[in-house]
């Protein structure tokens, strides 16, 4: 079972090694694979609407996904969603979750 909720701070520390893996094979994201952590924290954290996390049921931190506007101005009632799923949950159905809570969270938001 997964559970969706906000990302905390204290996520971080389990968040960083799935992004820096994933963002690293160079071939889902266009980040540079050497980017910094704080560059991708910033990236993934701190410049979008929201972040949220994916956790299965002993509380591990499986997935994540942010919401941000598409475009700045006339474009920001669209959203624009990243998700990423750890290597080792992969398959589960995890991301379609995401997807789904993603919509929800989305019109929530104010974005239409």
């Amino acid at each position: 079972m997964t559970f969706i909720r906000t990302f905390e701070d204290q996520d971080w520390i389990h968040l960083w090694p799935i992004l820096q893996t994933t963002f690293a094979s160079g071939d889902t994201y266009a980040y540079d694979p050497s980017s910094s952590e704080e560059y991708i924290h910033y990236q993934w954290i701190e410049s979008p609407k929201a972040t949220y996390v994916a956790v299965d049921a002993t509380g591990a931190v499986v997935g994540t996904y942010f919401i941000k506007p598409n475009q700045p101005g006339l474009g920001a009632h669209v959203c624009n969603c990243g998700y990423v799923v750890a290597p080792s949950a992969r398959g589960q159905g995890i991301a379609a979750a995401m997807c789904a809570h993603s919509q929800t969270e989305a019109v929530a938001l104010g974005f239409t």
